[in-house]
């Protein structure tokens, strides 16, 4: 039987031999969220190809978390209409880096326009591309403390959500399912669960 090899990657291996060098690009369609470019590349050996990116915003998704420990913790959730999925569903507060702007600035702001709240403590959990093979972008995850209602919803135009409270227990149980079915949400309540050691 062959014996399966585990790479574990320590930060030492030579990734040069793998790397796809741009060498030219040129836009092929353009929206006012993103842009699809054809990107010609070389490979290590010679390899010359041509390649479809995605270049979009980066994106910011805030947890607010509400005072309570253990699964009496609350957490502020959204309820929206997305028209990727034709679906209404429940997410964490969330909008796009605006250009020049910090991911922590964005996260305050979206915490307000959204829910009217604001945070004594924005902590950067987690941060991930969320499709490599072919998005150019990057998704931060913020954890929200020290909530505190300053305000009214100030919603972009054409934007409608709902601010609901959900439980620690609730989400446990749901986080995945239809109700939360966004992969960004999912992959922000991984990025929580890791930071406070729910998870190992």
């Amino acid at each position: 039987m062959d014996t399966l090899e585990i790479l574990v990657y320590n930060g030492s291996m030579n990734d040069d031999k793998l790397t796809w060098k741009r060498l030219s690009s040129k836009p092929i369609y353009e929206t006012r969220i993103f842009s699809v470019q054809e990107v010609n590349k070389i490979f290590s050996n010679g390899d010359k190809a041509n390649f479809v990116q995605i270049e979009a915003p980066d994106w910011v998704t805030i947890i607010p978390e509400l005072p309570g420990t253990g699964e009496n913790r609350e957490f502020l959730t959204v309820r929206q209409y997305r028209h990727g999925s034709g679906k209404v569903g429940m997410e964490f507060p969330a909008g796009t880096v605006d250009p020049g702007e910090q991911p922590a600035r964005t996260a305050a702001r979206e915490l307000l326009e959204e829910t009217g709240y604001t945070a004594a403590e924005l902590i950067k959990i987690g941060s991930v591309n969320p499709n490599p093979a072919f998005m150019t972008n990057t998704t931060y995850t913020f954890l929200a403390r020290g909530l505190q209602k300053v305000a009214d919803q100030n919603l972009d135009e054409h934007e409608y959500l709902d601010v609901h409270t959900e439980t620690y227990k609730n989400l446990m149980r749901i986080i995945g399912t239809e109700e939360y079915h966004s992969a960004i949400t999912v992959q922000a309540w991984h990025f929580y669960l890791r930071y406070t050691g729910d998870i190992g």
